[in-house]
């Protein structure tokens, strides 16, 4: 496998940014397409985190996937409303890019979404918004109810002066922001991505993870959920991620 670090002009942000590669190299042989897993950060972390706290290259050579890790800063994944557009550099820029730097296949359905935390909202999102472009998206330890995490967040809590940079200082959530609203959205559509989501029983995003689980079984949507003793960290994430892996890609 190769790991690559590359710096790219992303015209959609405005500025060169980081991303993380890792690509099976080694093991190509020129004949099946290479899937390729967008693998996406959590808020207090950055491009790197994934290849740093988890096996997670490992995971990927077993499968000879491609792995993709952008780096979005703290920004939800979102078109901010005081800064750059990440949610249109995620999900349209930078798969558009790695395609035709790597090589790695340009069929949707090869193409796969996850992240943890802030990440898993950021897949979320993504898939949602563009549900012909992802095969499967996966939610590990997810925000999913943002409105619900912008309410908890105490008006003393510098977090809340990041949240009114994403959304504006309102904090009036957009349809297009509420994934209770975009998954309702998209459940009557023919092309669709399907879901893995996993939490720790023990993670504080517990609870905020059963009601979106249960509303999305409620939904006419391929779901996969697990769930297991852990908390929100790496000891959880790292065995969530390989699970994941070796629910997206069980051929390889």
């Amino acid at each position: 496998m190769a790991l690559l670090h590359c710096e790219i002009n992303a015209k959609s942000i405005r500025m060169v940014t980081s991303v993380c590669a890792i690509l099976p190299h080694d093991t190509y042989d020129g004949e099946k397409p290479v899937k390729t897993l967008y693998l996406l950060h959590g808020r207090s972390h950055n491009y790197l985190v994934w290849t740093r706290y988890t096996n997670l290259e490992r995971y990927a050579e077993v499968h000879h996937a491609a792995v993709i890790m952008p780096e979005v800063n703290r920004s939800f994944y979102t078109d901010m409303r005081y800064g750059v557009n990440y949610q249109t550099y995620v999900s349209e820029e930078l798969p558009d890019l790695c395609e035709s730097m790597f090589r790695i296949s340009k069929n949707p359905e090869d193409r796969f979404i996850a992240g943890m935390s802030m990440g898993g909202y950021g897949a979320l999102k993504t898939a949602l918004s563009h549900p012909d472009r992802y095969a499967a998206c996966g939610m590990i330890s997810a925000v999913t109810d943002i409105r619900q995490h912008i309410a908890d967040t105490p008006e003393t809590n510098p977090k809340r002066q990041e949240f009114q940079g994403i959304f504006g200082t309102d904090l009036e959530i957009s349809p297009d922001d509420d994934m209770y609203h975009m998954a309702q959205k998209c459940a009557c559509l023919a092309k669709k991505p399907e879901f893995y989501m996993a939490c720790g029983t023990e993670d504080h995003l517990y609870p905020e993870t059963m009601r979106f689980r249960d509303f999305l079984r409620a939904l006419p949507y391929q779901l996969t959920y697990e769930e297991w003793e852990g908390i929100h960290d790496w000891v959880f994430w790292d065995e969530a991620v390989k699970r994941m892996m070796d629910h997206f890609f069980p051929d390889t």
